[in-house]
């Protein structure tokens, strides 16, 4: 069971060697949320994404995974789901035993067998991989084996879904498909966190955060972010940032009322300010 805030960071840094990646990251994500992570290439997305479930432990600051440190990830890993950008899968099996025998892998020996083939059989239809199931996953479209990657991780049912780059490579039309279904998802007594450079759908996400050059430039809703950056889409706000150094975008956003009256007092009740 998921606590209020699942997901806290607290000054959150991370550096690889001398290099700074992300910088003093601190934000609560709510239970059923769908929450984008957008930024440039090179900006700090993953490795973010990646602190915040507990893959990479933090340089400096602290990360909190439903309450408990994410440097014990042992107590949690049952609560989490992850997508990285390449796919998870065998390219030789059939998406249907791809998903059967990830399912025996994470289950008990005493598990029947048609309890896992039902769980097999409800991802396949949720992710409407039915009519596929028997087709080799090295046949399958770019968005189809991207859906199984997805389905291996959803077999747990994970209360904390993340994935890095889900939609990249996909053409609009999978790509809008995929965001339902994740949005979808988040309305199941889930947060789902995912990073994206794409912009076409940027509407469906519940909160948005903004990196630019490692640097928050915004934590907020979706559809606040276009009128704080004054800006008319999200390919001008993309253009406005890179003309700013990201320390100054950053402290613009630590006094806004976007930050005052959301992120503020999020981490308030959290007891992180």
């Amino acid at each position: 069971m998921l606590i209020k805030y699942p997901v806290i960071a607290r000054n959150l840094a991370y550096k690889a060697g001398f290099k700074s990646i992300i910088e003093n990251i601190s934000i609560a994500l709510k239970q059923n949320e769908f929450a984008g992570i957008i930024g440039g290439s090179g900006s700090g997305k993953t490795t973010l994404l990646t602190c915040l479930n507990g893959y990479k432990p933090p340089g400096r600051g602290e990360v909190l995974i439903n309450g408990i440190s994410s440097c014990e990830r042992q107590k949690f890993s049952h609560l989490i789901g992850y997508v990285p950008q390449n796919d998870i899968v065998h390219k030789t099996l059939t998406v249907e035993r791809a998903l059967y025998y990830s399912y025996l892998l994470r289950v008990d020996g005493d598990t029947l067998k048609d309890e896992i083939d039902s769980q097999v059989t409800e991802i396949l239809s949720q992710l409407d991989l039915t009519d596929h199931k028997n087709k080799k996953i090295k046949s399958l479209s770019g968005g189809q084996r991207k859906r199984v990657s997805i389905g291996v991780e959803l077999l747990h049912s994970p209360r904390l879904f993340f994935l890095d780059e889900p939609t990249a490579g996909l053409d609009p039309g999978l790509e809008k498909q995929l965001m339902i279904l994740l949005s979808s998802l988040a309305g199941d007594r889930r947060l789902v966190v995912l990073t994206t450079h794409l912009m076409q759908h940027i509407d469906m996400f519940d909160i948005l955060i903004m990196i630019h050059k490692g640097h928050m430039i915004y934590f907020g809703p979706s559809n606040e972010i276009i009128p704080y950056f004054q800006v008319k889409s999200m390919v001008e706000l993309f253009e406005k940032a890179m003309r700013f150094d990201p320390k100054a975008l950053e402290t613009r956003f630590l006094v806004s009322p976007v930050f005052q009256n959301f992120l503020l007092p999020r981490l308030k009740e959290c007891g992180y300010v």
